[in-house]
């Protein structure tokens, strides 16, 4: 078997696109190859797909929905983690947490505007990434919290109390999380 190099690949890209410089398929070529890397040898999944349809899934394949829906999520948040940490952005003060249905119905009064009295969590599990928070599967509703020190990427806060949150996103009866208006 003959190993292949990304060099190996210039030229059958060129052909098919000749308006690329070199340069410019040498740069994609090997962000690319460097980020399919990235990603696993860090633990992360990747598909490759093509307009034409799939074409390549390097993972674990699962016949069982909950058992794919677990391996799914913990691939995704080590996805989203090493893509946060490679901005390494400057953190802006805000965690998202999500809520299911009885949650918010138990612990969120019934009252638009900002809250006046403090709300008091029990136990909830911050985030630093939107997206991660989003992962969670029985959510419905989506907040904003202001913190005042990081707490760090995700960490699990016990009978914390703040009114320094604001619902951002609603699940809609398709799953899909829609912003909220205001």
């Amino acid at each position: 078997m003959e190993i292949k190099r990304v060099e190996d690949y210039y030229d059958k890209i060129k052909e098919k696109f000749p308006d690329l410089e070199m340069w410019e398929i040498e740069k994609i070529l090997n962000h690319g190859f460097q980020s399919m890397f990235t990603l696993n040898n860090n633990g992360a999944d990747v598909m490759l797909k093509s307009q034409k349809g799939f074409l390549m899934y390097f993972g674990r394949l699962f016949n069982n929905k909950d058992l794919w829906w677990k391996y799914r999520n913990i691939k995704s948040r080590i996805k989203f983690r090493i893509k946060y940490l490679a901005k390494k952005p400057v953190w802006d003060g805000i965690y998202y947490f999500g809520l299911t249905e009885e949650e918010y119905n138990t612990l969120i009064p019934k009252k638009k505007g900002r809250y006046k009295n403090k709300i008091t969590f029990p136990k909830l599990r911050i985030y630093k990434i939107k997206e991660e928070a989003c992962l969670l599967y029985n959510i419905k509703y989506l907040f904003k919290l202001t913190g005042e020190e990081d707490q760090g990427l995700s960490n699990t806060l016990s009978n914390f109390s703040t009114r320094n949150i604001e619902l951002i996103e609603i699940k809609d009866k398709n799953g899909k999380m829609q912003k909220v208006n205001g």
